[in-house]
Parts: C-alpha cells; sequence; structure tokens
C-alpha cells in the first residue's frame, strides 16, 4: 500500500510539473542534451513525454524551450493548438513571445484577420498584439 501511494504522488508530481511554467529536468528524455540557463535552470530538451507547457501538448522527443521567466518560447505540438480563432496544425513547431502570446505556427486551417484570409498548413506570423505580421511565407 505504501508503494502504491509513493507511486501516485510522484506520478501526481510529473503531471503537476508538466503543467507549470518552464521545464523540470525530470520531463527530459533521459540521456539527451539539455541547454541550462546560466542560474541552472532549464532552457531547452527534448521532451521524455508528450508534456503540457503553457496549455500546449508539446510532442515527446522534440525539442521544447522556454525563456527566462519560464514561459513556452518553443515547441512541436503534438495535438492540434488553437489560439483565439487560429488553429494551428498538429506535429509543427509553435513559438510564442515571452508574454505568453502567439508568434508564429502553421495553420491547420483557413484563419481570417480583417480582409486577408490565410490559407491552411501554410505559416502565419503574428505581432505581438494578436495582429497579422505575414502568412505564408516568413515576414
Amino acid at each position: 500500500m505504501r508503494t502504491l501511494l509513493v507511486a501516485l504522488s510522484v506520478a501526481l508530481l510529473a503531471v503537476t510539473a508538466s503543467w507549470g511554467a518552464g521545464i523540470d529536468l525530470a520531463l527530459c528524455k533521459p540521456g539527451s542534451a539539455v541547454s541550462y540557463f546560466p542560474d541552472g535552470t532549464v532552457q531547452s530538451c527534448p521532451m521524455g513525454d508528450d508534456t503540457v507547457i503553457d496549455n500546449v501538448n508539446c510532442a515527446q522527443y522534440m525539442p521544447a524551450v522556454v525563456y527566462q521567466n519560464g514561459r513556452l518560447r518553443s515547441c512541436t505540438t503534438r495535438d492540434y493548438f488553437v489560439y483565439d480563432t487560429i488553429t494551428c496544425n498538429q506535429y509543427t513547431v509553435v513559438t510564442f513571445y515571452p508574454s505568453g502570446k502567439l508568434d508564429n505556427c502553421t495553420l491547420f486551417d483557413q484563419a481570417h484577420f480583417g480582409d486577408r484570409t490565410c490559407a491552411e498548413y501554410q505559416p502565419v506570423f503574428l505581432y505581438e498584439n494578436g495582429n497579422l505580421k505575414s502568412c505564408g511565407t516568413p515576414p
């Protein structure tokens, strides 16, 4: 019974860590390259499992990168990622500003920005205020 309780506690800790800001070393793929900030916190590493960071399900074995403030900078999505009215495709890189606002991703379906429509399966680039910077090609 005690072993079961310890195992459940460890599992709960791992799930809780995956929902928090930043990357805990225990979330990294064992034996993989890890980058650190000068203060010793993890900056980037491949995920050991599918891991939720800042509401994004980052794919197993793919690198996740965070800012010094612990917010997600980029990762490869495991699932479709919905941000406001934009749906980013699965298994593509999503990038965020330090504030947590979406910077860019590859669209799953069309996205509309005023009179401009960005095509499905194409990259979209946003300003930090959410306005369209460009779509289809990098700015």
